[in-house]
């Protein structure tokens, strides 16, 4: 982390002002250390990492248990090489779209809500203009550490913080950030999508924007029925709801966005793939960015 994102900073317990004490700092990035609150509550900096204790999903994602199968190359080879050539090209659109719309002077704190792999944030990482931060947040401290040294390798030069922390409960103070975005991460939150909306509004100044990018399917389509019927199973209802326009737009009208724009990024039919739940082999399937401001 850098010094210049703990004013931002709050305790994802009480609340409080967390104070810093660094243990290891290499060209200003603190990659050892500790947070602490008035509270007494504590969280460690390792390897460059804000760890706030989040806890990895079980159904989807679990990336500490991928990085033990496979070394980091492998993994992200295999999980390009797992989506059809259709998606893949719908998905590089989405992040141009989104990148463009970010990458101006007037940004000073860039935050990414479930970064994951990083499919959007490294190529933010090449692309970034001025001398705004990137904050990356996801569930699992493990793909933040990959992360990391993915990002030192294609720029040495840009501050990036990385934080494990719960997109239900962010780590930051109300009004502090100055452009958010998510590439299909809330969207993967599954049946928490809507803790993940409320947060990155709470956290955005007014007037900002967060741009938010979605596969969609057809509500009448066989795929969103069997789709309805693995949320019930296993027990995350209410996450399909983010698979169809009408339920993303309903989701966004509930959080008071002072405006919401569902920009259509392209459409295409699915084909096999073994990686995701959507789009379903043989039914439509679209990209869309819900570009919002609060």
């Amino acid at each position: 982390m850098y010094k210049e994102i703990l004013s931002l900073l709050k305790c994802p317990k009480c609340n409080g002002e967390l104070s810093l004490a660094i243990e290891k700092e290499e060209n200003s990035e603190i990659v050892e250390g500790k947070l602490s609150c008035k509270d007494g509550h504590q969280w460690a900096i390792k390897e460059g990492v804000i760890n706030f204790g989040s806890v990895e999903q079980e159904i989807t994602n679990n990336w500490s248990e991928a990085f033990e199968k496979y070394d980091e190359e492998e993994l992200r080879k295999r999980m390009s090489e797992a989506n059809p050539k259709n998606l893949t090209l719908l998905v590089d659109k989405t992040g141009k779209f989104i990148i463009d719309n970010i990458n101006n002077n007037e940004n000073k704190f860039i935050l990414d809500i479930a970064t994951g792999t990083g499919g959007l944030f490294l190529k933010t990482v090449k692309q970034l203009k001025g001398e705004a931060q990137i904050i990356c947040t996801d569930l699992s401290f493990a793909v933040l550490r990959y992360d990391r040294l993915k990002a030192k390798r294609i720029n040495p030069e840009i501050k990036v913080n990385y934080i494990a922390c719960d997109a239900t409960n962010l780590p930051f103070k109300d009004n502090t950030i100055d452009v958010a975005t998510s590439f299909f991460g809330i969207a993967n939150m599954l049946n928490l999508a809507e803790g993940g909306l409320k947060e990155a509004k709470r956290v955005l100044k007014t007037g900002k924007s967060f741009l938010d990018s979605y596969i969609i399917i057809k509500e009448e389509s066989n795929g969103f029925k069997m789709l309805k019927e693995f949320c019930k199973e296993n027990q995350v209802v209410g996450a399909e709801d983010f698979t169809v326009k009408a339920g993303i737009e309903k989701a966004y009208n509930d959080m008071s966005f002072h405006s919401t724009e569902m920009v259509a990024i392209g459409e295409s039919i699915g084909e096999k793939s073994d990686s995701d739940l959507i789009p379903f082999e043989g039914e439509w399937f679209g990209v869309v960015v819900a570009k919002s401001i609060k």
